[in-house]
């Protein structure tokens, strides 16, 4: 085995095999939301929208059945320079995919593409701009920019930490600001890439890493947009291979983890990640055992919720967006090519 392999290579590669088989003229499949945590019964984005309405006398303003995240994120786990050529072609089609998802003329992103009422959001921003760092596709100089545009998200005399919305737009929440502990680790993450301007010392991410701290030395939760407390665990520990002080908060977090407790295939998957960023290794053997052993036949891992719309009980997830991070887990990487 040369020192590239792993024990888990054939199911890595049989879930390249799934995600390549799954592109269309858009990209990869959207993820669809659901009413419970464990996509029991997944939605159409009008189906999603009509059960808030009548469940909760909520309406979202939007079938949501075109989300970006997914495909973010398949660029912030995707191998740059892979030697497959299914992952080079995953790669290059999620990178236009991606694209649709920019706010015409400013350095921000969102979940949902320009023109429906949900404005542009630090989360997506972030995770969107570290998978295109990732793979060469941001120059230094939008890297710049895109740094100088989350920490200008302050708007008004708050001096907490970066909020989840921009608020100077029409689109803006209605009930003040909202804060995420996931969004602010993927915020710290992206402000820390090369090449970035927004490393410590600046107000706005001090504010933002103590919240992230905070929450880290807390109860162990889901957050407003991520209901598994395993996706608060990794995008912190992702956080921590680029910002030093985050270190010591997140190898306690993850130290205290009982790995049982990890109950789907996606919670495992970032349950693997989060120890790997983290450095405690222990327990990844086995994480990664469970992880290949739930793979299904066509190649894929099961469909798990991995975020929702904040207060309100709708849950997004696919077989692809686990599959991503599930591939991404059973291939360790160095910090180096974070």
């Amino acid at each position: 085995m040369s020192a590239d392999e792993t024990p888990w290579d054939d199911a890595v590669g049989r879930g390249l095999g799934f995600l390549h088989r799954a592109l269309g003229p858009a990209g990869l499949p959207s993820a669809r939301p659901g009413a419970d945590p464990e996509l029991r019964r997944p939605l159409s984005g009008a189906e999603a929208r009509r059960h808030l309405l009548v469940t909760h006398g909520e309406d979202l303003g939007l079938d949501p059945d075109d989300e970006g995240l997914s495909a973010m994120w398949g660029l912030a786990l995707l191998r740059p320079d892979s030697g497959r050529a299914e992952e080079r072609e995953l790669v290059a089609a999620l990178a236009p995919q991606v694209a649709r998802y920019r706010e015409p003329a400013a350095r921000r992103y969102r979940i949902f593409p320009p023109g429906r009422p949900i404005p542009a959001d630090t989360d997506s921003t972030a995770v969107a701009a570290a998978g295109l760092a990732r793979h060469g596709l941001l120059a230094p100089a939008e890297l710049d920019d895109l740094a100088r545009e989350l920490l200008d998200t302050q708007i008004g005399p708050d001096d907490g930490p970066i909020p989840a919305y921009w608020e100077d737009s029409d689109s803006s929440p209605a009930r003040g600001r909202r804060y995420d502990a996931v969004a602010a680790a993927n915020v710290l993450f992206a402000l820390h890439l090369p090449g970035a301007v927004g490393r410590l010392p600046h107000p706005a991410a001090e504010a933002t890493l103590r919240y992230v701290v905070e929450h880290l030395n807390g109860p162990r939760t889901g957050t407003l947009n991520y209901a598994a407390p395993e996706a608060f665990l990794h995008a912190a520990a992702r956080a921590s291979s680029v910002v030093p002080e985050l270190t010591a908060p997140v190898r306690r977090a993850v130290g205290h983890v009982t790995t049982q407790s990890a109950d789907t295939p996606l919670s495992v998957a970032l349950l693997v990640l989060a120890g790997e960023y983290a450095g405690e290794t222990a327990e990844l053997p086995e994480l990664r055992r469970r992880l290949a052993g739930a793979q299904l036949p066509d190649g894929s891992w099961p469909a798990g919720g991995y975020f929702r719309t904040g207060r309100l009980p709708l849950y997004f997830g696919s077989p692809h967006l686990t599959t991503l991070f599930a591939v991404r887990a059973l291939r360790p990487e160095s910090v180096e090519r974070l």
